[in-house]
């Protein structure tokens, strides 16, 4: 039996192990998931509210053990995983709160041919997620939390590095009043996810990860008639159009892009740099790239952490030595660190062909790449040159031309002067290759609903 794992990136050393479902148990937790669903469909709407905000009042309070958990699981910094506990708390109490009123009957009062017409936006039954380790509580939440308010159940397939915290996910909803198998963390293997999405009582399937998985999956839904709703990849472009402070907005790039090893599907992985601003752009990037401190998740002075995995740091390391042989320049960085775990060198490279494998594809990894564009015009149709279309920001001192080149960028979610940015009253989503449907906000609770019309007459 395959087993998923703790092996801690700080070190590389395994530190615990547990058994993965068989393909045997699957339709004894779906028929659980199934009667769990059948009784949450009922509860009030007031009682789901309650225990979402009883769940947040224990994230909040555990955020520091919660952070050492995925610290150890997939290298967060410990403040960056204590502030993604406490943004669990907060989409929690966000859709405790607002749920109610955007599932409120829709009445369609124009409607001709009926004394009464409406639609009722009510639950589909058990849905499937399949979530990655990057971000292993919220990327969790953001699917979970409005479909439990919707009156889904929810089957959970977390990424094989995090078995612990996917696990206490569960016993924190538990904890605050969720009936148990109305949400189940299940050690699933990948290659059991259609045993699971070709039962009638699976309804549908959200899935957060690579291309490659997401048309795995949304073909097997789409095999078997299932909703899917896919948040994949991006090559997200940073426009840098003008500043009157370049050091700082220099540092406040690398500082996102770095952020979380530069393992985030939304991090700004390309910096388009009009040339007027290029040459002092490039050196202050260097010196902000110069001065990450790497250390272990929990170090007092730690900047960035190790990557998740060995596969995945040597991955990027090799991607970034293959471009600077490719004729990129580069900078600083991109080696591995001699040391225990999974470390490198945050890297910064410049001149790199914009067909390239690093112009065209995500690199999930804590590389800084700055391409010069010739004026505005140029600035975009090299943002636009991607077959992703996940975030997009554009940084200048006129908020207006900023507006307008946003106009112009092809993406889900298109910033001005901030990048990174995601919260429950907001959507969330792409394009292109990187998906399709969103999440956050009424969006999220729209996804997996039956929108129900009702015509009648006396």
């Amino acid at each position: 039996m395959s087993t998923f794992a703790v092996t801690n990136p700080n070190t590389g050393q395994v530190e615990e192990t547990f058994d993965s479902l068989t393909a045997e148990e699957i339709p004894g937790v779906i028929e659980r998931a199934d009667q769990a669903f059948r009784q949450w469909r009922d509860t009030p709407m007031q009682k789901r509210s309650e225990i979402l905000s009883k769940a947040a009042e224990i994230f909040d309070s555990r955020a520091e053990e919660l952070a050492d958990i995925i610290g150890h699981e997939m290298g967060k910094p410990k403040q960056q995983g204590v502030n993604e506990a406490k943004k669990v708390a907060m989409t929690a109490r966000w859709f405790a709160e607002n749920a109610p009123g955007f599932l409120e009957t829709t009445e369609l009062p124009e409607a001709q041919g009926a004394d009464s017409t409406y639609v009722k936006h009510e639950p589909l039954g058990v849905l499937l997620g399949i979530m990655p380790w990057n971000f292993p509580y919220n990327q969790v939440a953001r699917f979970v939390l409005p479909n439990l308010m919707v009156g889904n159940a929810v089957m959970m397939k977390q990424a094989a590095i995090c078995p612990k915290s996917s696990q206490t996910f569960q016993e924190i909803l538990e904890e605050a009043g969720l009936p148990k198998g109305t949400y189940t963390n299940v050690y699933l293997n990948s290659s059991d996810a259609e045993e699971v999405l070709k039962d009638f009582r699976v309804k549908g399937v959200s899935l957060t990860g690579s291309e490659g998985a997401g048309a795995s999956v949304a073909g097997i839904a789409a095999k078997y008639l299932k909703k899917s709703v896919l948040e994949l990849g991006g090559n997200d472009p940073a426009v840098v159009l003008d500043t009157d402070d370049v050091e700082a907005l220099a540092q406040k790039l690398v500082t996102l892009r770095t952020a979380n090893a530069g393992q985030v599907c939304t991090s700004p992985k390309r910096f388009i740099v009009l040339e007027d601003v290029y040459d002092d752009f490039v050196a202050a990037a260097k010196r902000a790239v110069e001065n990450v401190t790497v250390g272990e998740y929990d170090g007092e002075d730690t900047d960035m952490g190790p990557l998740s995995s060995e596969g995945a740091r040597d991955e990027v390391v090799e991607r970034i030595q293959q471009a600077a042989k490719d004729g990129a320049t580069l900078h600083f960085g991109g080696e591995k660190l001699d040391r225990p775990g999974w470390f490198m060198s945050p890297a910064l490279l410049t001149d790199i062909d914009e067909d390239s494998d690093l112009g065209c594809n995500e690199l999930f990894g804590p590389a800084v790449m700055v391409f010069k564009a010739e004026d505005e015009d140029d600035a975009v149709r090299l943002a636009n040159n991607t077959q992703y279309g996940l975030m997009a920001s554009v940084w200048t001192t006129d908020a207006e031309r900023g507006r307008r080149v946003a106009d112009r960028i092809e993406a889900g979610m298109t910033f001005v002067n901030t990048h990174m940015d995601s919260s429950p009253e907001f959507p969330f989503g792409g394009i292109n290759n990187s998906g399709y449907g969103r999440e956050n906000a009424q969006w999220a609770l729209k996804e997996f609903t039956n929108e129900k019309l009702y015509r009648v007459n006396g």
